[in-house]
């Protein structure tokens, strides 16, 4: 069950729905705004390089917005630019120490490259700076998962869904946890809520019948045991040594002698 490294790409294009969905700049950068506005409407187009020579008139008209640079990040990451991408979430945690946006972004580029440990540590800096924001728990739950720490995972994800129960995401994650762990009778509460939250999600379904298979299969292993088997087949006889069978062939080769002797006699007594 491969539960976990596919997702990343499908997410990157879901994180275009970017935060800021309007930008209300002071009348000074009022231009820029309308091209960041522009740059999000052709991003959510999936027009990426267009959206991003947008991002990059706005920014050049407001080089210190922190915003503009976690959207055009944003974008980049979306269209495979991932150096780029790491580029302008280094501006934001530049410009915007003190928010876990910057922090948020980069881990999860840092990801895409299979970076999990630099991303834990982006991670830690996220739930630092805000521990109220499920997705710093849900995003450094991933990194732990893909680090093989899954208590940790589990923990984190546990905060996420008690400050955010409605995604389904969180669910399918926390499961994959338990699962690594064989842990099946949890992942299933795990996978049911997470229906309950998007009953035609094809991948959750195909966890769920995976999980049931995995906690039938004790009692296929039980039913296999108390069958009745075979009795076992005896062992085979041992070989005979070859001493023993030069002392056989010997014997055999005396008895020979004497019986041929003994009508030897017999012929030259019937002659007198």
């Amino acid at each position: 069950m491969n539960m976990t490294k596919n997702r990343l790409t499908g997410l990157a294009a879901s994180l275009l729905f970017l935060a800021t969905a309007s930008f209300t700049y002071a009348d000074n950068k009022t231009e820029a705004a309308v091209h960041g506005n522009k740059g999000n409407e052709l991003a959510q187009a999936q027009k990426y390089d267009e959206s991003l020579v947008e991002f990059t008139k706005a920014i050049q008209l407001s080089p210190k917005d922190e915003r503009l640079y976690a959207d055009r990040g944003r974008v980049y990451r979306a269209s495979g630019k991932l150096p780029e991408a790491l580029a302008d979430f280094a501006k934001v945690i530049e410009f915007a120490p003190k928010t876990e946006v910057g922090y948020l972004e980069r881990g999860q580029t840092l990801m895409m490259q299979s970076q999990f440990d630099v991303a834990l540590v982006d991670y830690n800096k996220a739930v630092e700076l805000n521990a109220n924001n499920p997705v710093c728990y849900d995003r450094r739950g991933y990194a732990f998962y893909n680090l093989k720490k899954y208590d940790d995972a589990i923990k984190d994800y546990t905060s996420s869904i008690e400050k955010k129960p409605d995604n389904a995401l969180t669910f399918n994650r926390r499961a994959d946890a338990y699962v690594a762990l064989g842990q099946f009778a949890k992942a299933v509460v795990d996978l049911d809520a997470a229906l309950k939250l998007k009953p035609d999600d094809f991948d959750t379904t195909q966890r769920m019948a995976y999980v049931k298979a995995k906690l039938a299969s004790p009692r296929l292993t039980t039913a296999v045991a108390a069958a009745p088997t075979a009795p076992p087949k005896p062992p085979p006889p041992e070989e005979m040594s070859m001493p023993m069978k030069i002392g056989i062939g010997a014997a055999a080769l005396i008895v020979i002698v004497v019986i041929a002797l003994v009508l030897m006699k017999r012929k030259n007594q019937s002659n007198y």
